[in-house]
């Protein structure tokens, strides 16, 4: 199911984030703060605009329940999307993506460590974020 917000999204990096997970909120966030060029837009993992986006062939399976990343046409998950993230941010949060240079085995040993701990580190939530109005226009759901 294609909604007119998820056709305009064609072509434009999208984060598909936890939207139960207050620890992906709170990094939702901080990639709004970070991401001063106003490029990259955001919708739940729990929302139809993934299905509506990702081209099926796509979609990793089983579908992470963090984070996934889709920018020129590939998807990104674990570690590789947070730092491919990063790649869109404004100093000090783009240095991380140099950390590019450590092993994929090792970030993402790292990524599914921090994952599987999110919700002690920050707890559930029962609704998605609700963006400020300026903010609203990057959001899909």
């Amino acid at each position: 199911m294609e909604s007119k917000d998820t056709d305009q999204l064609r072509g434009k990096p999208v984060v598909f984030y936890d939207g139960t997970c207050g620890f992906c909120q709170a990094s939702v966030q901080l990639v709004l703060k970070y991401n001063g060029r106003r490029d990259l837009y955001f919708a739940p993992l729990q929302s139809e605009a993934f299905a509506a986006i990702v081209p099926a062939a796509q979609r990793p399976e089983p579908l992470p329940d963090s984070v996934v990343f889709y920018e020129h046409g590939q998807v990104y998950t674990e570690s590789e999307a947070v730092l491919r993230i990063a790649r869109h941010l404004d100093f000090p949060v783009r240095a991380l993506y140099y950390f590019r240079f450590i092993p994929l085995s090792f970030r993402n040993i790292l990524y599914r460590f921090i994952a599987r701990h999110r919700y002690k580190i920050a707890g559930r939530e029962d609704a998605c974020l609700l963006p400020s109005p300026a903010d609203r226009a990057r959001f899909v759901a």
